[in-house]
Formats: structure tokens, C-alpha cells, sequence
């Protein structure tokens, strides 16, 4: 008895522990189970960039410049705004015959020049433009000198203004003809200046873009962007390259661009919108430009066009 007592110990001793080896295969099959079916739902749940699936050499990187609230509200006061400032600025000159609105070293150099020959004077200054950049509110003037010929030349500034007051002033170009320049005029209503509607018209302009597939490596003619241009209601011949430059350069989304500023004349009666586009290696500019007499979007050019470098 003693004898079969010791064996059923000693088998019930190895059943228990085949039992105990049994319950712990059982628990980590179990776990493993889990453990797959939790791997399996987290790789499901990694979202692809969708550039990559499209084309792995155009990858998304958030390199969109930094854009430029150009909503100014009532375009009108901005106008007469300006048309003031240069006024006073006249009211000045003609006071104390010092160009008060440049600083020490550019009213400097700049009467060096009117003075290197005898009768050269400057006779007043006249307004180019306004407008908003990334620095600010401006208006563009034109110094006039005058001689003892025909031939008026004009030196650019570009003056950043804050409220009433000149805060900074930047050359910009000199061009020369038989009239001042003067290309917004007291008197000229201003009408709608369209440039509130440039964010919702630049969206659509990105959307037909990608809706037409023809983004980065399948934009190859500007020709291809003609019908873009006419559904959009801009003109081809003028915005078919612009549309090509700004697709060729752009990411899958087309969302490497952004408005930078604007530029209202009255002659021609244009709002001009500007646009920057970055990629990896390059930064590239457009103009959307708005026709005031229209009401509607004409143009989609490659490059900055403004009333700066007219004559």
C-alpha cells in the first residue's frame, strides 16, 4: 500500500505539471492571437502619404511661404489714403525743398544726381501705385526731374507707411519719359478692387490644376493649360505659361504657393495679386491680375508685372 501510495503521488506530481504546461501553450497561443490581430489593425491604421503612392520623387514637405492677409477691407479709404500721403509729401517739398520721406543717405545720393547738372530740378513727386506686402503697407512715388530738355526722369521709392507716417523708404528703379508718371488719380472711383476674392479664385485655380492632372511630372506644354485658362474665365494666350510654371513647380496638392501681397493702380484700372511658390531648391513669383473695369480675373502671368517698371 505504502508502495502504490508513493507512485499516485507521484503521478498526480507530473499530471499537475502536464496540466500546468497544457494552461501556459494555451495562454500564450491565446496572446499571440491577440498580439497579431493588434499588429495587423496598427499597420492598417499608417496613413501613405498619398505623394508618395503618386510619385515617390515629389514628396509633401510644408514649404509653403508664409502668406499675406490681403483682405483690407474698404479699398476706397486705403486709395484716398494714399492719394493724401503723397500730398503732404508734396505740402513738404514745397516748404523746405527737402525729401523728407527718404533718409538722410538716399535724399543724399539722390540730390547728387539732380544736381550734377546745372537747371536739373525736382519738380514734385507723383503716386505709382499702393498696396501690402510681407512688410507692410505702401505706396510707390515717382521723384520727377526736370532740365532744360523734354525728357522727364523719374527715381522710384517704394514707401512703407504706417497710419499718417512714413516709416521706411526702398529704392527701386529709374525710368525716363516725355510725361510724369501718375498711375492712380484723384477722381477715378475705385469700384470693386478684387482683391478679397483672390483666396477663393486662387483655390479654384489650384483645384482645376489637380482635378486636370496635370501636376509636376505631367505638366509638359504650356499649350495644355489653354482650356484651364478659359474655364477659369482668364485669358490663354497670357496665363496658359504662368498656370504651366506654377503646376510644373508645384507638390501633388499644389500646396507649395501662397498670396504675398497686392498692387492697385488706376491706369491700368488693375488689382494685382502676387503669388510665391517655394520647392526644394527654388522660389518662384506670379501675378493674378483683376480687371476693376471687368469685375473678373484676367490674367495668370509668371514673374512680378507691375506699374513700377512702366515708364
Amino acid at each position: 500500500m505504502e508502495i502504490l501510495k508513493k507512485l499516485n503521488k507521484k503521478y498526480i506530481k507530473w499530471i499537475v505539471i502536464l496540466l500546468l504546461l497544457i494552461m501556459i501553450i494555451l495562454a500564450y497561443a491565446f496572446n499571440l492571437g491577440k498580439i497579431k490581430d493588434k499588429t495587423i489593425n496598427g499597420i492598417s491604421q499608417i496613413t501613405i502619404p498619398f505623394s508618395l503612392i503618386v510619385n515617390p520623387k515629389n514628396i509633401d514637405e510644408d514649404i509653403a511661404p508664409k502668406a499675406v492677409d490681403i483682405n483690407d477691407g474698404d479699398m476706397t479709404k486705403e486709395k484716398q489714403q494714399a492719394i493724401n500721403l503723397v500730398s503732404t509729401i508734396n505740402d513738404d517739398y514745397d516748404n523746405t525743398k527737402e525729401l523728407s520721406f527718404l533718409s538722410n543717405d538716399q535724399e543724399k545720393s539722390l540730390l547728387n544726381k539732380v544736381n550734377k547738372e546745372p537747371h536739373r530740378y525736382i519738380a514734385k513727386m507723383t503716386l505709382l501705385n499702393f498696396g501690402k506686402d510681407i512688410h507692410g503697407k505702401y505706396i510707390t512715388v515717382s521723384c520727377n526731374r526736370y532740365d532744360d530738355t523734354k525728357t522727364i526722369v523719374s527715381y522710384r521709392y517704394r514707401l512703407y507707411y504706417k497710419g499718417d507716417s512714413i516709416r521706411s523708404a526702398k529704392y527701386l528703379n529709374t525710368k525716363s519719359n516725355k510725361y510724369p508718371p501718375r498711375f492712380v488719380i484723384d477722381g477715378i472711383v475705385m469700384g470693386n478692387a478684387g482683391n478679397d476674392q483672390a483666396k477663393a479664385f486662387m483655390q479654384r485655380l489650384k483645384t482645376a490644376i489637380i482635378n486636370s492632372n496635370l501636376t509636376a511630372t505631367n505638366a509638359n506644354l504650356p499649350g495644355n493649360f489653354n482650356q484651364i485658362s478659359i474655364n477659369l474665365g482668364l485669358n490663354p494666350d497670357k496665363s496658359n505659361i504662368g498656370l504651366y510654371n506654377l503646376a510644373k513647380n508645384s507638390n501633388s496638392r499644389v500646396s507649395n504657393s501662397s498670396i504675398i501681397g497686392y498692387q492697385i493702380s488706376d491706369v491700368p484700372r488693375y488689382t494685382r495679386v502676387y503669388v510665391k511658390q517655394l520647392s526644394k531648391d527654388n522660389t518662384y513669383y506670379y501675378t493674378l491680375t483683376y480687371s476693376r473695369n471687368s469685375g473678373r480675373f484676367i490674367n495668370f502671368q509668371k514673374g512680378i508685372v507691375a506699374t513700377d517698371n512702366k515708364n
